[in-house]
């Protein structure tokens, strides 16, 4: 399952093709891959009989077209699930996804590829860190998206099963929240065989403390998010001692040898990962802001923004995923035509907005059309020095506004 695509990874696919590039976006949903894999075929026949009409041979995408078919074969093999399947063939590679649903249905052939409906996946985040506190050992990680990667630890102890003896007395403590300690952060309280409950918090405490302290020669300076992992009440004696200062509120409770990594990865960045919708909100009031007092700083029309978009002057795009205007767009010329249905070689303009800007350095917000700012499918605050630039537009068999 694609969880993230980085910048980097999301600018890879976003090349043109002269020759034409296929996107296909199949839900897969309750009914299976075997369903959608029956869907698949009868949008792909309806596609080579649509070439055909053309007087397009399919031998002229004739790559593109076997990886799709190729994706039928592996769409019905999967289980049910809620995923979608992505493909994006060129004449000399194919990519294919898994991606969270849902996703609206396409398959298009244009110059470039469509992936407006993957810029939600796309994110900026920094490296975060997971610190798995186990009985067998402390185990620290980075953390790109849900890919883990094991980092050393010099000086951290060992781990629990020697140093504290735990089985001997785990079965006779309970633990209790306390009172907040420093922080803010509530302290475990242990009830239970006197002496031997607390003489099982001061090791633990201990223990805690040498891992703080090998975490803090480890990542000095570094305020990136930090995931624990491990069973609740070592958990909750680590908050209170620890000295790092970017710890997750959320914590992965349960014993860590009992995850799988890639499920370790999944659970962590699930936390780590950053809540857009305070960002969106935000950029949204800029844009108000901006729109109110300053009209050459925002674009509110396609014929605006595309070529703005073109010439690296977009800062931030707001584009709707459920809505396109198909269409050609020359960004050489800023040659326009707009398409009220469906072409063969069209692409979604608004789609080529988005990866434009992206291109360019861009922040792209991509959401339904009715938190999009607007009446036209996108609109964008442009950099600072921006000049007012639009483009004129062959207009089609009645297409929407530009």
């Amino acid at each position: 399952m694609l969880e993230y695509l980085t910048r980097d990874m999301f600018l890879d696919l976003a090349r043109p093709a002269a020759e034409g590039c296929l996107s296909i976006y199949v839900p897969v949903g309750d009914a299976g891959g075997r369903a959608a894999a029956n869907r698949l075929r009868q949008i792909l026949r309806g596609f080579e009989e649509q070439l055909a009409a053309r007087d397009l041979a399919p031998a002229t995408v004739a790559n593109q077209l076997r990886a799709a078919w190729e994706l039928v074969e592996d769409l019905a093999h999967q289980i049910n699930n809620h995923a979608a399947c992505v493909l994006l063939a060129w004449p000399d590679r194919a990519v294919t996804y898994r991606v969270p649903g849902p996703v609206t249905e396409l398959v298009a052939l244009g110059q470039w590829p469509h992936l407006k409906p993957l810029t939600p996946l796309v994110t900026d985040q920094a490296t975060y860190y997971v610190l798995s506190l186990g009985k067998a050992g402390v185990q620290l990680f980075a953390g790109k998206g849900a890919r883990l990667e094991p980092l050393e630890l010099p000086g951290a102890p060992s781990g629990l099963d020697e140093l504290l003896q735990y089985d001997e007395f785990e079965p006779q403590r309970q633990l209790h929240p306390g009172v907040p300690g420093a922080g803010g952060e509530r302290g475990p309280v242990f009830h239970g065989q006197g002496g031997a409950a607390d003489e099982l918090k001061s090791q633990i405490q201990r223990y805690c403390q040498q891992i703080d302290r090998a975490l803090l020669r480890a990542l000095p300076e570094t305020r990136a998010p930090l995931v624990l992992c491990g069973t609740a009440y070592v958990l909750a004696i680590y908050r209170a001692v620890s000295r790092y200062p970017a710890i997750s509120a959320e914590a992965i409770v349960g014993s860590p040898a009992r995850l799988p990594l890639a499920e370790l990865g999944a659970r962590a960045w699930a936390i780590a990962r950053p809540d857009p919708t305070e960002e969106r909100r935000a950029a949204r009031e800029r844009y108000a802001a901006l729109a109110a007092r300053d009209n050459h700083r925002v674009a509110a029309t396609l014929s605006r923004v595309l070529p703005a978009a073109a010439a690296g002057q977009v800062d931030t795009l707001f584009v709707a995923l459920d809505r396109a205007q198909w269409g050609r767009y020359d960004p050489l010329t800023g040659e326009m035509a707009l398409h009220e249905t469906q072409e063969i070689g069209d692409d979604d303009l608004l789609n080529l907005a988005a990866v434009l800007s992206m291109q360019c350095g861009g922040t792209v917000y991509a959401a339904p059309a009715s938190e999009t700012p607007g009446d036209a499918g996108c609109a964008a605050i442009l950099r600072p020095g921006a000049a007012p630039a639009e483009t004129g537009a062959a207009v089609g068999t009645g297409a929407e506004s530009a």
